[in-house]
Protein backbone atom coordinates (compact mmCIF):
# COMPACT_ATOMS: atom_id res chain seq x y z
CA UNK A 1 0.00 0.00 0.00
CA UNK A 2 1.38 3.26 -0.63
CA UNK A 3 2.50 5.43 2.37
CA UNK A 4 0.83 8.46 0.49
CA UNK A 5 -2.87 7.24 0.21
CA UNK A 6 -4.88 5.64 3.74
CA UNK A 7 -7.97 4.04 3.37
CA UNK A 8 -10.82 5.80 5.18
CA UNK A 9 -11.36 5.25 8.79
CA UNK A 10 -14.15 3.31 10.14
CA UNK A 11 -15.77 6.55 11.45
CA UNK A 12 -15.06 8.64 7.98
CA UNK A 13 -17.20 6.13 6.19
CA UNK A 14 -19.96 5.54 8.91
CA UNK A 15 -20.05 9.43 8.91
CA UNK A 16 -19.98 9.87 4.98
CA UNK A 17 -22.67 6.53 4.27
CA UNK A 18 -25.02 8.75 6.30
CA UNK A 19 -25.68 10.71 2.94
CA UNK A 20 -26.41 7.80 0.76
CA UNK A 21 -29.78 6.99 -0.05
CA UNK A 22 -31.22 3.49 0.64
CA UNK A 23 -30.56 2.18 -2.74
CA UNK A 24 -26.98 3.66 -3.00
CA UNK A 25 -26.33 1.37 0.41
CA UNK A 26 -27.33 -1.65 -1.04
CA UNK A 27 -25.33 -0.84 -3.62
CA UNK A 28 -22.26 0.10 -2.11
CA UNK A 29 -22.85 -3.05 0.00
CA UNK A 30 -23.05 -5.33 -3.09
CA UNK A 31 -19.42 -3.58 -4.51
CA UNK A 32 -17.85 -4.56 -0.86
CA UNK A 33 -19.03 -7.92 -1.68
CA UNK A 34 -18.38 -8.21 -4.96
CA UNK A 35 -14.81 -7.32 -3.59
CA UNK A 36 -14.56 -9.96 -1.17
CA UNK A 37 -15.07 -12.90 -3.24
CA UNK A 38 -12.27 -11.17 -5.71
CA UNK A 39 -9.87 -11.46 -2.56
CA UNK A 40 -10.86 -15.00 -1.36
CA UNK A 41 -10.47 -16.30 -4.73
CA UNK A 42 -6.97 -14.57 -5.10
CA UNK A 43 -6.15 -15.99 -1.66
CA UNK A 44 -7.14 -18.94 -2.74
CA UNK A 45 -4.99 -19.54 -5.87
CA UNK A 46 -2.19 -17.99 -4.06
CA UNK A 47 -2.19 -20.82 -1.61
CA UNK A 48 -2.40 -23.29 -4.41
CA UNK A 49 0.66 -21.99 -6.45
CA UNK A 50 2.14 -21.88 -2.82
CA UNK A 51 1.45 -25.50 -2.26
CA UNK A 52 2.37 -26.72 -5.76
CA UNK A 53 4.70 -24.57 -7.57
CA UNK A 54 6.74 -22.22 -5.10
CA UNK A 55 10.03 -22.95 -5.09
CA UNK A 56 11.74 -20.95 -2.61
CA UNK A 57 10.79 -20.26 1.06
CA UNK A 58 11.39 -16.34 0.42
CA UNK A 59 8.91 -16.51 -2.09
CA UNK A 60 6.25 -18.62 0.07
CA UNK A 61 7.00 -16.15 2.65
CA UNK A 62 5.93 -12.78 0.27
CA UNK A 63 2.88 -14.89 -1.12
CA UNK A 64 1.67 -15.74 2.21
CA UNK A 65 2.39 -11.97 3.37
CA UNK A 66 0.38 -10.88 0.33
CA UNK A 67 -2.73 -13.32 1.66
CA UNK A 68 -2.26 -11.83 5.26
CA UNK A 69 -2.81 -8.55 3.65
CA UNK A 70 -5.55 -9.36 1.80
CA UNK A 71 -7.26 -11.17 5.15
CA UNK A 72 -6.66 -7.44 6.66
CA UNK A 73 -8.79 -5.90 3.77
CA UNK A 74 -11.28 -8.27 3.47
CA UNK A 75 -11.85 -8.20 7.55
CA UNK A 76 -12.16 -4.12 7.18
CA UNK A 77 -14.74 -4.56 3.98
CA UNK A 78 -16.87 -6.47 6.43
CA UNK A 79 -16.80 -4.32 8.70
CA UNK A 80 -17.90 -1.44 6.09
CA UNK A 81 -20.49 -3.80 5.59
CA UNK A 82 -21.38 -3.83 9.30
CA UNK A 83 -21.52 -0.26 9.16
CA UNK A 84 -23.75 0.18 6.47
CA UNK A 85 -26.36 -2.95 7.50
CA UNK A 86 -26.21 -0.51 11.26
CA UNK A 87 -27.06 3.03 9.39
CA UNK A 88 -30.27 1.30 7.63
CA UNK A 89 -31.13 0.00 10.90
CA UNK A 90 -30.73 3.29 12.82
CA UNK A 91 -32.76 4.98 10.27
CA UNK A 92 -35.64 2.54 11.00
CA UNK A 93 -35.51 0.31 8.31
CA UNK A 94 -35.08 -3.29 8.09
CA UNK A 95 -31.59 -4.98 6.88
CA UNK A 96 -32.86 -6.72 3.66
CA UNK A 97 -30.15 -9.35 2.84
CA UNK A 98 -30.76 -9.19 -1.24
CA UNK A 99 -28.87 -12.95 -1.65
CA UNK A 100 -31.02 -14.57 0.78
CA UNK A 101 -34.35 -12.77 -0.91
CA UNK A 102 -33.07 -13.75 -4.30
CA UNK A 103 -31.86 -17.19 -3.40
CA UNK A 104 -35.66 -17.72 -1.62
CA UNK A 105 -37.09 -17.05 -5.36
CA UNK A 106 -35.18 -19.21 -7.33
CA UNK A 107 -33.20 -16.52 -9.06
CA UNK A 108 -29.23 -17.24 -8.16
CA UNK A 109 -28.45 -18.98 -10.61
CA UNK A 110 -25.16 -16.79 -11.60
CA UNK A 111 -23.14 -16.76 -8.45
CA UNK A 112 -24.66 -13.67 -7.15
CA UNK A 113 -25.08 -11.76 -10.10
CA UNK A 114 -28.44 -10.94 -9.88
CA UNK A 115 -27.90 -9.63 -6.62
CA UNK A 116 -25.57 -7.08 -8.10
CA UNK A 117 -27.55 -5.78 -10.80
CA UNK A 118 -30.06 -5.62 -8.13
CA UNK A 119 -28.08 -2.88 -5.95
CA UNK A 120 -26.90 -1.13 -8.75
CA UNK A 121 -30.19 -0.04 -10.35
CA UNK A 122 -31.89 0.85 -7.10
CA UNK A 123 -34.01 -2.28 -6.03
CA UNK A 124 -34.35 -3.40 -3.18
CA UNK A 125 -35.39 -6.38 -3.08
CA UNK A 126 -35.86 -8.61 -6.23
CA UNK A 127 -39.49 -7.51 -7.00
CA UNK A 128 -39.28 -4.20 -6.10
CA UNK A 129 -38.15 -1.35 -7.47
CA UNK A 130 -36.90 1.64 -6.17
CA UNK A 131 -35.99 4.74 -8.15
CA UNK A 132 -33.27 5.23 -10.18
CA UNK A 133 -29.81 6.04 -8.71
CA UNK A 134 -27.33 8.10 -10.76
CA UNK A 135 -28.74 6.81 -14.28
CA UNK A 136 -28.65 3.45 -13.42
CA UNK A 137 -31.91 2.28 -13.41
CA UNK A 138 -32.13 2.34 -17.69
CA UNK A 139 -28.84 1.89 -19.22
CA UNK A 140 -30.50 1.42 -22.32
CA UNK A 141 -28.33 1.22 -25.62
CA UNK A 142 -25.59 3.65 -24.35
CA UNK A 143 -24.22 1.63 -21.66
CA UNK A 144 -25.91 3.47 -18.83
CA UNK A 145 -24.70 7.09 -20.87
CA UNK A 146 -27.45 9.86 -21.54
CA UNK A 147 -26.62 12.28 -23.91
CA UNK A 148 -29.57 14.09 -23.65
CA UNK A 149 -29.42 17.96 -23.69
CA UNK A 150 -28.89 19.98 -19.93
CA UNK A 151 -30.98 22.71 -18.95
CA UNK A 152 -28.76 25.27 -20.67
CA UNK A 153 -28.93 22.81 -23.91
CA UNK A 154 -25.32 22.13 -24.03
CA UNK A 155 -24.54 18.32 -25.47
CA UNK A 156 -22.94 16.08 -22.57
CA UNK A 157 -22.36 12.92 -21.18
CA UNK A 158 -24.03 12.04 -17.95
CA UNK A 159 -22.32 9.37 -15.90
Amino acid sequence: MSSESLPITPAAFAEAIKELTLPVLYAKVAELRNSIAHLQRSNTELRTFIAESCESEADKRELEGYIAENEGVKESMDERIALCKAEVEQRGQAWIELDEIIGEEGKTEGGGQEQERSAETGSTSATQASPAVNGTGNPGASGGRSTERDDDGDDGVYL
